[in-house]
């Protein structure tokens, strides 16, 4: 007797899921369990801080359970999209979308990735699905372009994909990477079609992308809300985001004498490092001979779009037309504060001496002519804030209080703390060591500072005005 096919579900999961996807979900699981009997089903949910991480982490899952088929599922779809509008109900069966991609991929072995349409949540909101250009790049396919059938694609977008687990052996070695010069998406299928099969796109298939807790994006209201997108987000504030990036990427290729799409090796060559921790005797002697792959991976790193996110976030929290001292705890390169010091603000930068990024930093100061507003050394301040980026996380238990209690000690009332510890969700990092969130949190609260949001905490008074930070 034949086994039925073994399907994993992988869904690579970011903090903040829509109630839409959620509820979408779990009817979706319902319907699995009742109308797939022919299938052997497994579920992976993978949380994502970086998403390539989680993809390779849930392709490894499905490949230990023996899985004839992964399908990747993002936590911002939303499949009966037509019910969730209150549109038309009943009239179709949409969670039968997923036997028709196998139903492809059981006819058609040549198939090796296979997904459904959906739209881009912003911008011109696009069809997300490209075809290979003349230049060998990628563009992003035209409406007259799209058949509403089964076609083949150079890129399915990687919100949903269905992949032949067949293919992923073929290509062995790393499935995804980091988000440099492609997205996960991109770089799948540029590997599925290497080893030698299709990419795929039911055109006819239709899945609903959240734009916020309001809208699904769908090919129904994507032109309305791309024509309204612009003046409902604003421009204001992204020019300075990417006017900060391009220059700090601009001064790391000086400093480095290196291109930035050069990079990427050394990141990998970093991951890789990462499991010598134990060969130093402290953590400081460890960051200290990371050397030019510790700031070639930050380099990477801040330009992945959930960084660049909580850059504007962050600067989007300041008053920079308001004179104001900072601190910024385990800096490294420092593509956030640095910006905040070039703006006027004066700020200490601490981090290791001798490690690669702390140095970059010192030589932007200098390059930059930031004398004055460029400090490396603890001056005890007063601080009207604190930043703590991707910085506690890596400190032991009795150095992050102690580093805590210090700043806290030379924050001024009603300075704030800004931090996106608690947004971190990559427990598999090696050098994430201090992930007890909840001590971290209770030890904050007993010292008078309180949160706003995740992000923004506030010592002592909420209800005193005239803080730099802007709730």
């Amino acid at each position: 007797m034949n086994k039925p096919p073994r399907i994993t579900i992988g869904i690579p999961c970011f903090h903040g899921v829509p109630a839409e996807t959620l509820e979408d979900y779990m009817r979706f699981a319902f319907y699995l369990g009742r109308r797939y009997t022919e299938y052997d089903l497994y579920l992976c949910v993978k949380s994502k801080s970086e998403q390539f991480r989680a993809r390779n982490s849930i392709i490894e899952a499905a490949l230990q359970v023996s899985s004839d088929y992964i399908f990747m599922l993002d936590d911002d779809h939303v499949i009966d999209w037509i019910n969730a509008m209150h549109m038309e109900p009943g009239v179709h069966k949409p969670y039968e979308f997923l036997r028709t991609l196998i139903n492809h991929m059981e006819k058609d072995k040549k198939i090796g990735l296979c997904g459904a349409l959906f739209y881009q949540r912003g911008g011109d909101c696009r069809p997300v699905v490209m075809k290979e250009a003349k230049d060998g790049g990628y563009y992003w396919m035209r409406d007259d372009e799209i058949i509403s059938g089964l076609q083949e694609v150079a890129v399915q977008g990687g919100g949903n994909m269905l992949i032949r687990a067949e293919a992923i052996l073929k290509i062995g070695g790393t499935w995804f990477e980091p988000e440099f010069q492609h997205g996960t998406d991109i770089q799948i299928c540029e590997k599925v079609r290497k080893a030698g099969y299709k990419v795929m796109c039911d055109t006819s298939l239709e899945l609903g992308h959240v734009k916020d807790s309001r809208e699904v994006v769908t090919s129904r209201n994507r032109h309305r809300i791309a024509m309204k997108t612009p003046v409902e987000e604003g421009l204001a504030g992204d020019w300075k985001v990417n006017s900060a990036l391009a220059l700090y990427r601009m001064d790391a290729e000086e400093y480095t004498k290196m291109p930035m799409e050069k990079m990427t090796p050394l990141f990998e060559e970093y991951n890789q490092d990462m499991l010598d921790m134990t060969k130093h005797e402290n953590l400081e002697g460890y960051y200290a001979t990371r050397g030019i792959s510790q700031l070639a991976r930050q380099v990477i790193f801040h330009h992945a779009p959930h960084m660049v996110d909580q850059m504007d976030t962050i600067h989007r929290a300041f008053k920079i037309d308001v004179p104001a001292h900072g601190i910024d705890f385990g800096c490294g390169s420092a593509p956030v504060s640095f910006e905040l010091a070039m703006r006027g603000h004066t700020v200490d930068f601490i981090d290791v001496d001798g490690s690669y990024a702390y140095e970059f930093t010192k030589w932007r100061a200098k390059k930059r002519g930031l004398n004055g507003q460029a400090k490396f050394e603890w001056t005890g301040g007063p601080y009207d804030y604190a930043l703590f980026l991707d910085s506690i996380e890596h400190l032991e238990e009795k150095k992050w209080k102690e580093v805590l209690d210090k700043v806290i000690m030379d924050l001024k009332d009603d300075g704030c703390i800004i931090t996106n510890y608690f947004l971190n969700v990559d427990t598999e990092n090696p050098e994430h060591i201090s992930m007890d969130k909840k001590a971290v949190e209770k030890f904050l609260v007993e010292r008078g500072v309180y949160p706003l949001n995740k992000m923004l905490w506030i010592k002592r008074d909420l209800t005193k005005g005239g803080a730099i930070c802007q709730a």
